[in-house]
């Protein structure tokens, strides 16, 4: 059972981290999440890779259910979308609570 809610902590961490993320580079860019401007640019390439690494998860959801609207992609393929997001919320969350107990590690280490 610990594993369970281990599992669980880590999926919401990285969940709320990419949501958190997400909703301020909305409000910053002014539009919705997406692989394109201001998001992801070919001049501010470290700028796009930390805003993808941080939001994409959100990024890839809101693309194919666009793509689906537009019926340029099936059901199938947007199962597969969400889950390889559910997947990249899941290691971020992983990054992020390393991250975390690194610098507690190094800020109350007595």
């Amino acid at each position: 059972m610990a594993g369970v809610w281990l599992v669980s902590f880590v999926f919401l961490s990285g969940l709320v981290f990419s949501g958190l993320g997400g909703t301020v580079l909305e409000i910053w860019g002014g539009r919705r999440l997406a692989f394109a401007d201001p998001f992801v640019s070919r001049q501010h390439m470290f700028r796009s890779l930390w805003m993808t690494a941080i939001s994409g998860p959100f990024m890839l959801v809101n693309e194919a259910a666009t793509a689906l609207r537009a019926r340029r992609i099936g059901v199938p393929s947007l199962f597969s979308c969400v889950l390889l997001s559910l997947t990249w919320v899941f290691l971020t969350g992983i990054v992020v609570l390393d991250v975390a107990f690194f610098l507690s590690d190094l800020l109350f280490k007595a």
